[in-house]
């Protein structure tokens, strides 16, 4: 992430929230120019987030170089809204917005696996 890039993408969100990661993950790995605004330690954050989401603190919250606007995004929403503005997402970012799921697939596959005495 540059210090100041032009026009970056605007990122609210906060520590809490186990969906900021994944999305942070994807705008680092695609090279996205983006800013992260914790919504906990700046009140007018805050009251931005809660204008956009019909006053829920709904994050992650982006805001797009041309205002428009995309709330806790699944990975694949996310991922065609960045091609819109260019961006190309390898192949290695798509894999962090589906970790729980990888992690899911392969505890049950082992334990198939374990289960048929394959291991």
């Amino acid at each position: 992430m540059e210090a100041n890039p032009p026009n970056p993408i605007r990122m609210y969100g906060h520590a809490r929230c186990p969906a900021v990661p994944p999305v942070r993950g994807m705008l680092n790995r695609a090279g996205v120019p983006y800013v992260y605004i914790n919504i906990h330690n700046d009140p007018a954050a805050a009251a931005l987030v809660q204008q956009i989401n019909n006053g829920n603190e709904s994050v992650p919250t982006l805001i797009f170089p041309d205002e428009s606007t995309l709330t806790e995004p699944t990975p694949r929403q996310l991922r065609e809204r960045l091609a819109q503005f260019g961006y190309h997402v390898p192949w290695t970012a798509r894999l962090i917005g589906h970790g729980w799921k990888i992690l899911i697939v392969a505890g049950v596959a082992f334990a198939i696996i374990r289960a048929l005495g394959w291991l």
